[in-house]
């Protein structure tokens, strides 16, 4: 098995992408699919995501415009500015407004309040809010809405990471989403394999980087 640190996983990305030219659209959604792929359709029927507006959080538009696509109920609450949104979390984003009126931002008091109300009404919680990139303190907004994902009770999917743990694992970045199950996208990440709590909650699912990528970077 190989095992990432942030910087590690961060050079894959962008040789893949700009050297390889491998579109990131197709990696968001191939993400989307892996995710999708290992979710127990028949018992998780309603869905609340939770995404920002980076790379993490397109994966999470994605993985819901495939849930609205085969008819499943679906709430998206957005934390961040839609202004500073990535071109691939607009292009999903714009989709999934087609499909539905359930979309919310979480700017307020107002909002976290009634995102912890709403959270009552579905049985799983995508997390697709930070992904390995984060380096910093989570506070503001955000760990309010990571403490309501964790006193919910709700079953947790994450996106690639639990949003707020550090991928290294040696950074107390203040919260992180105690996640059921972990999808990690194409390589184990470091700071969840040295932590028993999350090692056996996690599958790493191929989304399409180029072994060239990663051979470049990695040395076996």
């Amino acid at each position: 098995m190989i095992i990432v640190d942030r910087e590690t996983m961060k050079n894959i990305d962008a040789y893949a992408i700009n050297e390889l030219k491998i579109p990131s659209i197709c990696l968001v959604e191939r993400a989307s699919l892996a995710v999708l792929n290992n979710i127990n359709l028949d018992i998780r029927n309603s869905f609340g995501i939770v995404a920002s507006v980076g790379n993490n959080g397109a994966d999470g538009m994605a993985l819901a415009r495939n849930l609205l696509s085969i008819g499943k109920k679906v709430e998206i609450y957005i934390v961040g500015d839609i202004k500073k949104a990535s071109t691939d979390f607009l292009i999903n984003f714009e989709s999934c407004k087609k499909m539905t009126d359930k979309i919310f931002e979480i700017r307020t008091i107002d909002d976290i309040e009634f995102f912890k109300n709403n959270l009552e009404k579905i049985n799983t919680i995508i997390d697709a809010i930070f992904g390995t990139g984060l380096n910093r303190t989570v506070s503001g907004i955000y760990s309010y809405v990571i403490e309501i994902i964790n006193l919910s009770n709700i079953f947790t999917i994450s996106i690639d990471i639990p949003s707020g743990y550090d991928c290294d694992g040696e950074m107390d970045f203040g919260t992180y989403v105690d996640s059921d199950f972990i999808v990690s996208m194409q390589l184990m990440k470091k700071g969840l394999y040295y932590d028993t709590y999350f090692r056996d909650k996690i599958v790493v699912e191929d989304i399409g980087i180029a072994q060239k990528a990663i051979d470049k970077f990695i040395n076996i």
